[in-house]
């Protein structure tokens, strides 16, 4: 009891304000077609309330929110690590649109799976996941006039990078005096099965921590590219926006106890693709699919082709 009063002092707001927001964020569009991110939203926040926050571990999380067993060890298993990012992104999109004026703010800080409730005066804006803790806008004249300057610049970087990159670094990277940027999109699955929801979004985290191992490409975020879940729009608009020259797609399909994952790569320049692959192993072999599909990308990437 004394530990959730320090919270409240501290957050001055309610549980009852608390617990109106949460069934705000759980009724919206962000939230209502995901029962698994809500479910862990509703667990977080009401553990919290009941002064437990400190009690919240990936291994707690996994066995009471994602119906882990008694052996599941969160070194082996990310899915906790990647369902937080997601919920994280869900948080910021919300309070980004939907939630703009809600006198209530929750969010989870990094580092942590125990929700910070703020009220919406005294909250700080709400930044897009992945973006540079920290980070303050300027205001007044001055501050205009430098994020005038900036934008030039970037622009002016940007600029030159494409004319390099079109001069024959192409995505190859060659030239240019940097690694080609790949980004990893969720992989997709044609089932309502929840199992194979978790295999995609665990072989989509492996894939990118393979690739990122190897050292040979530069990896977007897995936290940035989940953004992209389910979102329909042109290869090369998701590119851009994820700053990636190569994007890898891949799409899953269980037959029986065998797994068979597509993979795609797409020229983001040119938006077309120029490698396809389908790889076969089994749920259990997970960590053996990720490195060889992570090696096949790679070769493919280097590999020089026609423009």
């Amino acid at each position: 009891m004394a530990s959730i009063r320090c919270i409240l002092a501290r957050v001055a707001v309610t549980p009852d304000e608390v617990r109106g927001q949460l069934d705000r964020l759980l009724a919206s569009a962000a939230f209502a077609g995901s029962a698994r991110l809500s479910r862990f939203l509703r667990y977080v926040v009401e553990r919290t309330l009941a002064g437990e926050g400190d009690r919240l571990k990936e291994y707690a999380v996994g066995v009471d929110v994602f119906d882990r067993d008694e052996a599941y060890d969160p070194r082996l298993d990310s899915l906790v690590r990647v369902e937080a990012g997601r919920l994280r992104t869900k948080l910021s999109e919300y309070y980004a649109a939907a939630g703009t004026a809600d006198p209530v703010i929750i969010r989870m800080p990094r580092g942590s799976y125990a929700p910070v409730f703020e009220p919406r005066a005294s909250a700080p804006p709400i930044a897009p996941e992945g973006a540079v803790p920290g980070a303050r806008l300027s205001t007044g004249m001055a501050g205009r006039r430098r994020l005038v300057v900036a934008a030039a610049a970037a622009a002016a970087f940007l600029g030159a990078g494409l004319a390099a990159w079109r001069l024959g670094a192409g995505p190859r990277g060659q030239g240019a005096g940097r690694p080609v940027v790949i980004a990893v999109l969720p992989f997709a699955h044609y089932s309502s099965s929840p199992a194979d929801e978790t295999l995609a979004a665990r072989l989509t985290d492996g894939v990118t921590s393979e690739l990122a191992r190897t050292g040979a490409l530069g990896v977007v975020s897995h936290t940035s590219a989940l953004q992209f879940t389910g979102v329909h729009k042109p290869m090369r608009e998701i590119a851009r926006a994820l700053g990636a020259d190569v994007v890898l797609e891949a799409t899953l399909l269980m037959e029986g106890d065998r797994v068979r994952i597509q993979a795609r790569l797409v020229d983001a320049a040119l938006g077309r693709k120029f490698w396809v692959e389908d790889f076969v192993g089994s749920a259990a072999e997970a960590r053996e699919l990720q490195q060889r599909i992570a090696a096949s990308v790679v070769s493919a990437v280097r590999k020089p082709r026609r423009r």
